[in-house]
């Protein structure tokens, strides 16, 4: 008590000395707040996709490799989206795309990705829509339409918002933006843009699935039921499949994110 009477003392008999000790203590515990936010928010917070516990990443392991990740032909991955064991099942094909047009040539990251995928990871766009089922034909073509990532709008229309439905040249076809993300938001690419993934039996380019368990279901079980269905598949298409024995794994999405 005593030291607190002496301290109300001098602050009383030198009060500008006391005003810019107290700022200064104010303007540095607010900037250490400041800088830990940006901190957090970049570094350590990871980005909130929808209960992120529940995703994994299918791979395989060979006796002479630690394959982290597999990618599938588009027709490999809709038949593991019927394996029970999954909630749900999204996929990416990275890729890249020449943008030119009215803009000057740039090859951009174009990641192509299921119709489900935006759902999946349950991150609503800054505005716009996101890449919808109905983007993907019956005929499994995709529509031309892109979401771009908040980066990419900023380069391209700084912060004009009026810019659904104009288009994007991207490899010489005619792509009409239907959404932004938000600025965190960076599946495969940070500064490019995605697209709808064509499930067309004839395209050979490979994609990565991203699993959902179900409810109550173990990752042990999960990995038996898809080695199972992964035996078969390497049976009827040796040629897709590692010569040797193999096993599956799951890692956590964050390993890639």
């Amino acid at each position: 008590m005593s030291d607190l009477k002496s301290a109300f003392r001098q602050v009383y008999k030198n009060p500008g000395f006391s005003a810019v000790a107290i700022l200064t203590l104010a303007l540095g515990i607010g900037a250490t707040t400041a800088l830990f936010s940006v901190v957090y928010g970049v570094l350590i917070s990871p980005y909130p996709y929808a209960k992120p516990g529940e995703i994994w990443a299918p791979g395989l392991r060979t006796p002479n490799s630690d394959q982290t990740m597999r990618h599938y032909r588009p027709d490999q991955f809709r038949e593991m989206s019927k394996l029970s064991v999954f909630a749900d099942v999204m996929a990416t094909g990275p890729a890249r795309a020449l943008l030119a047009g009215e803009f000057a040539p740039e090859t951009i990251g174009a990641i192509r990705v299921s119709g489900n995928a935006f759902q999946f990871l349950g991150v609503a766009p800054l505005f716009g829509r996101t890449i919808q089922p109905s983007d993907i034909q019956p005929s499994g073509e995709p529509e031309l339409v892109a979401v771009l990532s908040y980066e990419r709008w900023q380069k391209l229309f700084g912060d004009d918002r009026n810019i659904l439905g104009k288009t994007l040249k991207l490899d010489d076809q005619t792509y009409s933006i239907i959404g932004v993300m938000p600025p965190r938001f960076g599946w495969w690419t940070d500064d490019g843009l995605w697209v709808p993934l064509g499930l067309d039996s004839r395209d050979l380019r490979g994609v990565f699935p991203i699993v959902r368990l179900k409810p109550g279901v173990s990752a042990s079980a999960a990995r038996e039921q898809l080695h199972s269905w992964q035996l078969e598949s390497a049976r009827i298409n040796p040629s897709e499949f590692p010569k040797e024995d193999f096993k599956d794994h799951f890692d956590e999405l964050s390993r890639y994110d």
